[in-house]
């Protein structure tokens, strides 16, 4: 059992965030930035929306969402202080500082306003929280009547032949380089555990359902190592028991 505290994770990444986007696009030959760009796209974020984007890390995908809206605003959220540091380095540097806002905080108790957002994102992430439907219960209150929500992560691709070669790398090569590039061996080996043990898309489909969301849409990238989901939010009365 992976431990996924809040002050675990916040330490784990406080570790790696140096390295962090160099690593990031070096194991996955740069698609992640194809599969943010796409997310940030479909999330359709209107004139003037406000957009939050939780465990948002070093800003990649805020910093795309400024750029692809000009006149929206976004607010990211997340439990590493020297990822948000960076965030906050990298947002001034293409001069989005006065449209964006980095906190720390936990994506269970997230320090918003009920109905406050337009849009929310979160690339990556929802694997590292310890209770996902707490998660889920506080998009749905932050964000608006109809708000929309898009979400990347992880998944183990169902066609054999691609799940064996991406399961050789995963174990084998990804730990390895990411430990040698990082000198962080746990947080690495930490990633390969988390994606294998996270739910299948239905199933996580089925978990966003349950509390207050219609998926919209679920489309598989790169052969299903990745997966967009859509989400809209439906009526403020959940649709879960209480």
């Amino acid at each position: 059992m992976l431990d996924k505290k809040p002050s675990t994770i916040a330490d784990m990444f406080d570790g790696i965030a140096a390295t962090y986007d160099r690593i990031n696009h070096v194991l996955s030959f740069s698609i992640d930035r194809t599969w943010r760009k796409r997310a940030v796209r479909r999330l359709s974020i209107a004139e003037g929306d406000r957009v939050i984007d939780i465990a948002t890390g070093t800003g990649d995908m805020a910093l795309y969402a400024l750029w692809h809206e000009p006149t929206c605003t976004v607010t990211g959220v997340d439990l590493s202080l020297e990822m948000l540091n960076r965030a906050v380095t990298k947002a001034g540097g293409r001069g989005f500082s006065r449209r964006s806002l980095f906190v720390q905080g936990d994506a269970s108790c997230l320090p918003i306003p009920d109905r406050s957002m337009h849009r929310a994102m979160v690339a990556f992430g929802i694997r590292n929280m310890d209770d996902r439907d707490a998660f889920f219960d506080e998009l749905h209150r932050i964000l608006a009547p109809g708000g929309r929500a898009a979400v990347l992560e992880f998944s183990l691709p169902k066609n054999p032949i691609v799940r064996f070669m991406y399961l050789a790398y995963f174990r084998k090569l990804l730990p390895s380089v990411g430990a040698i590039l990082s000198g962080n061996p746990g947080a690495y080996r930490y990633l390969t555990e988390s994606v294998l043990e996270f739910p299948s898309a239905e199933e996580l489909s089925q978990a966003m359902e349950e509390r207050g969301f219609l998926v919209t849409s679920l489309q598989r990238l790169s052969f299903g190592i990745a997966w967009l989901y859509l989400l809209r939010k439906k009526e403020d009365r959940r649709s879960h028991p209480t």
